[in-house]
Parts: structure tokens; C-alpha cells; sequence
């Protein structure tokens, strides 16, 4: 119950007070309203009382003054002088109250209306979370059943030895199939990861993670897959912490094929792990374009993609960079971009060790 001190008793929407609806909140301050009237009578008689009873016991009988001449006048108007400063006073009062009253009405009605918003907005959020799963896990059958017979038949065609212009062609083809199949394969695996991970329904294998192993074994791998030049730094000991290792070496993963993609290919990029008090901190650097500072504050939000990566020949949904912020925020860490456009990216992930 909140009571101001022009007389308002009102419980503040469900939002404050948890108690009384919007609804019955309003109705209290028309009340309000009506009864002001009432108010401000009772003030101008309390104003008129005192005037009266000052007249009675402080005052002299009116008619000894000589309201005819300039002195008599001048007895008398200090009295009338504080009786116009009491009303302007009292005025004053009441039109500040009327004005708090009004105030927050207009506050009671902007609550109510942020929080329908907030709810549609939930709930079209969580309509959208359901959309990705149910076709994420629909395409996820006919994908893998494409796949599966496109490497058949190129089994076959392999064992024919010689292959004719026509089969070559047919090889050919069925190569890009799998190829495809393979790429849409791992969107879908992102959008079911980003799904899960964010309605919670993916929990972490925690165990006793060696960043320095993990980050070691994603530098090898993507040295072998690329034949690019990743310099890796670490600490002569191990850094450990409580984690999933699958997924944090999917974090670095994502992180460093971002940095292998975005850069050109006699660049080299650099992987850094370090420990600094209580913490694991990974950073991975490019020498590419960079990224602006607006475009900063958006990248770690699903199917987001910077204008050059729309427009280059590297692929994409967005989605890597959501994933890894997911991933490390169940860890209860953080990460973070920093860029300068021209001269290259650093993104940095800090774990806590425990």
C-alpha cells in the first residue's frame, strides 16, 4: 500500500506492489478525482476558518478600524496580505497533488502497456525457438537419407575403376551432392544447438577440462583441414577448469574458423590462451577488414551477418557467434569482439577457473 500525502491511497499495479491489478488501481484514482473537488472545498473553509478565528481571538473588533483612511488601511492589510499568501499557498499544494495524481496514472498505464508488449514479445520468441526445433529436427532425416545415397553410389562408381565421360560427370555430381548435404547438415546441427542450448534442454558434461589440450587439438585440426599458418600460444602447465570440453572446444572452433574465413590466406592468425588470477582467457586474432563498432554490438545475435560477410562467397547463417556466446555463459563466462576496420579482430572468451 503506497500513500501519498495529498491523501492518495493507491496499490501500485501488480508490477510494484504484487498485489492489486491495474485495473482496480485506476478505478481508486478517478475516485480520487472525484473526491478532490470535496478537497479543495474543505481547504478554502479551513482557509476561512482561521481567518475567522484570527479575527476573533488575536484581533481587535473590525470596527475600530478606519477602513476610510490610509492608516486604517494599513492596520488591516498585513492580515489581508497572509490570508492571500495562506490561499496561494494551499492553491499551490493542490494543483502539485492533482499533478502527482495524474503523473501516476500516466505511469500505471505505460507499465501495463511495456508489459503486454513483453509478453507478446516472449511469447513470439518462444513461438520461434519451437519453429527451429520442429524443422531442424524435420529436415534432419531426409538430409541425412540424401547423403547416405549419394556416398553409396560413389562407393559403387569407385569400385568400377575407369569410369566413362558420362560417369566421370555423374561422379562429379554426386561429390557436390555430398558436399551440400554436408554443409546443410551442419546448419542444421547449429540450429539445433542454438535451440536446445537457449530453451535449456542441453546440459553441460562437466568434467576436468585442459584448455591448453582442447585448444591444441582445434589448432591441429584446422591446420590439417585449411594449410593455413595458426600461430598457438599457451602456458607451460595446464589450465583447468570444470567444463564441458566438447563444447568449449566447439566455442574455439567456431571462433577460429571465423578468423581462418574472414582473412586473406598469407595472413596468419593467432590463438592465445592464458591464465590471469581465477581466470582461462582465449583470445583469437585476424589481420582481416575488421569490424565496425556498430556492426560489434550485433554479432553475437542469431542469423546475424556483417554486410561483407553477406557479400563475400563465404557461406554462412549467422549462427556460430550465438552458439559460442550460449556455450559461454553456461560456463559463467564471458566473450567479447574487439575491432579496429583495416587492421584486423580479436575475440576474447573468459572462463572462470574452478
Amino acid at each position: 500500500m503506497a500513500t501519498s500525502s495529498g491523501g492518495l491511497s493507491c496499490k501500485y499495479s501488480h508490477r510494484w506492489a504484487g498485489v492489486a491489478t491495474a485495473g482496480a488501481c485506476k478505478d481508486d484514482l478517478h475516485e480520487q478525482f472525484r473526491l478532490s473537488g470535496y478537497a479543495n472545498g474543505a481547504r478554502r473553509f479551513s482557509v476561512l476558518l482561521g481567518a475567522v478565528a484570527l479575527d476573533y481571538f488575536a484581533l481587535p473588533p473590525l470596527e475600530q478600524f478606519d477602513l476610510t483612511t490610509s492608516s486604517g488601511l494599513v492596520q488591516v492589510l498585513p492580515f489581508v496580505v497572509v490570508g492571500c499568501i495562506i490561499a496561494f499557498i494551499t492553491a499551490q499544494r493542490e494543483a502539485a497533488r492533482m499533478r502527482g495524481l495524474i503523473a501516476e496514472e500516466e505511469a500505471i498505464e505505460r507499465a501495463d502497456e511495456l508489459e503486454r508488449v513483453n509478453k507478446q514479445l516472449e511469447q513470439a520468441n518462444h513461438m520461434k525457438d519451437q519453429f527451429l526445433s520442429m524443422a531442424s529436427h524435420e529436415l534432419k532425416t531426409p538430409i541425412t537419407t540424401i547423403r547416405g545415397q549419394a556416398q553409396i553410389a560413389l562407393r559403387r562408381m569407385s569400385k568400377q575403376g575407369d569410369l566413362s565421360k558420362e560417369q566421370a560427370t555423374t561422379s562429379e555430381a554426386l561429390h557436390k551432392i555430398d558436399e551440400q548435404t554436408q554443409r546443410l547438415n551442419s546448419l542444421v546441427d547449429d540450429l539445433l544447438d542454438l535451440s536446445s542450448i537457449r530453451a535449456g534442454k542441453v546440459g553441460l558434461q562437466l568434467q576436468q577440462c585442459d584448455l591448453v589440450e582442447v585448444c591444441r587439438e582445434v589448432v591441429e585440426d584446422q591446420c590439417l583441414l585449411t594449410n593455413r599458418v595458426i600461430e598457438l600460444q599457451t602456458p607451460g602447465e595446464a589450465v583447468t577448469l570444470q567444463g564441458d570440453c566438447n563444447r568449449l572446444g566447439q566455442v574455439v572452433v567456431n571462433l577460429l574458423s571465423n578468423a581462418l574465413k574472414y582473412s586473406a590466406e598469407e595472413q596468419p592468425v593467432c590463438v592465445h590462451l592464458q591464465r590471469i588470477d581465477t581466470k582461462a582467457v582465449i583470445t583469437v586474432r585476424d589481420y582481416g577488414k575488421g569490424i565496425s563498432v556498430d556492426q560489434q554490438k550485433q554479432i553475437f545475435e542469431p542469423f546475424y551477418r556483417t554486410p561483407d560477410a553477406q557479400t563475400s562467397s563465404k557461406r554462412g547463417m549467422g549462427l556460430g557467434l550465438a552458439i559460442c556466446k550460449d556455450i559461454v555463459e553456461r560456463h559463467s563466462g564471458g566473450i567479447w569482439c574487439d575491432s579496429t576496420p583495416g587492421e584486423g579482430t580479436i575475440f576474447t572468451v573468459e572462463l572462470p577457473l574452478r
